[in-house]
């Protein structure tokens, strides 16, 4: 799955276009609540890919469901992270939920694109790879 690939490298874009705005800008750049946005959605991705790596060789209509999984483990695991960080009081700052957000829209791009694609190359129903 490209996904496993695309979502790293995306997100390594993204921040290194951050640090440039924020520097070009004049704003701080808040490294901690950055990386920390980087990792959950990082984790995120790659665990959302794990649905249609169970499920190679399967239809398009299961496979379907399985990105459809994908996408809502990947919203889960931000939401619950976001959770812990707002109401557990962990010492980030509120630019993590900034960072956070913008993270997460460039990872689901990037799982939707990859996810379409498996779908479009899994076999139609009533035929199946050997």
């Amino acid at each position: 799955m490209r996904s496993f690939v695309l979502v790293p490298i995306l997100l390594v874009m993204v921040v290194a276009i951050g640090l440039a705005v924020c520097h070009a800008v004049g704003l701080e750049f808040h490294a901690k609540e950055v990386m920390a946005a980087a990792l959950v959605c990082l984790f995120a991705g790659e665990l959302a890919g794990a649905p249609l790596l169970l499920n190679r060789g399967v239809d398009q209509a299961t496979m379907a469901q399985s990105a459809l999984v994908g996408t809502v483990i990947h919203l889960f695991v931000c939401i619950a992270v976001a959770a812990v960080v707002l109401l557990g009081h962990l010492p980030l700052g509120p630019s993590f939920v900034y960072w956070l957000l913008v993270l997460y829209w460039v990872t689901l791009i990037a799982l939707v694109i990859g996810f379409a694609q498996a779908v479009r190359s899994a076999p139609t129903a009533g035929t199946s790879r050997q």
